[in-house]
């Protein structure tokens, strides 16, 4: 236990050493504010971690935000269960396994930089297709294409979660939120184990992923007294502009080298 709290401790150390003091504040401040805007809104954890690890730390992505996401979408999977969709859950699953494979090969043969451009790219896209109100009618065809590219973009860059939640956007939150966290669940182990696999998932990043997800805890219990202070919309409409802004900001690191 001891020699696992030093692991942990020299890893944050050295992340702190990395990144800088600014860096890791950033990194700190988004993974809370991603923990309040999951709680109050449903999403956000990985709308406002991945950018500030994209711009601070990249090669910590994707490991470090899948390890931080497993808690949490296992627990919205266990909380909601009586609300599950199976049959649904089934046909995103058929899709994320071959898109998983598919993002993981991603990772093996695209460097880190490129690898931030795609994350910037992603990123944007899902914000213009939340901010733009984009809806699709949900049948089984859709939901395992979904699945693919969310299993894609998962792998690939941690952010699995805007395809799915674009086909459900008009869909009852009491179902949505276990039935992506079962899916978000198990795809994020096979994920790990298919980045163990070839190489791509070190212990770096997992050190890092469960001090993230320490933090994401850290932002849903704060989120409780401020349920009253803050509106969903405009929670919403915070985290959708942090991540543009995220986004827009890795993309020119990227072309400016």
């Amino acid at each position: 236990m001891v020699s696992a709290m030093e692991a942990f401790a020299g890893t944050v150390g050295a992340l702190a050493v990395s990144i800088g003091v600014l860096g890791l504040l950033l990194v700190v401040t988004a993974a809370i504010l991603g923990g309040v805007a999951q709680s109050i809104v449903g999403f956000g954890a990985a709308f406002a971690t991945v950018p500030a690890l994209a711009l601070t730390a990249p090669e910590l992505l994707p490991g470090a935000m899948l390890v931080a996401a497993l808690p949490l979408s296992a627990t919205m999977a266990i909380v909601g269960r009586a609300e599950l969709d199976r049959s649904a859950a089934n046909r995103l699953m058929l899709g994320r396994v071959p898109g998983i494979v598919i993002g993981t090969a991603i990772v093996v043969v695209v460097d880190v930089r490129w690898l931030t451009a795609l994350v910037a790219v992603v990123l944007l896209a899902a914000v213009a297709a939340a901010a733009g109100g984009w809806r699709l009618e949900v049948t089984p065809g859709r939901e395992v294409a979904a699945g693919v590219v969310s299993g894609v973009t998962g792998a690939a860059t941690a952010l699995g979660g805007p395809p799915i939640a674009l086909l459900y956007r008009d869909r009852d939150p009491a179902v949505v939120r276990p039935t992506l966290g079962l899916v978000w669940a198990v795809g994020i182990v096979l994920t790990l184990v298919g980045l163990a696999a070839v190489g791509s998932f070190t212990l770096t990043q997992a050190l890092v992923g469960v001090f993230l997800a320490a933090l994401l805890l850290a932002g849903l219990l704060l989120s409780r007294p401020l349920l009253r202070i803050l509106s969903p919309q405009r929670v919403r409409t915070g985290v959708l502009w942090w991540a543009g802004l995220g986004g827009v900001a890795a993309l020119v690191r990227v072309i400016a080298g």
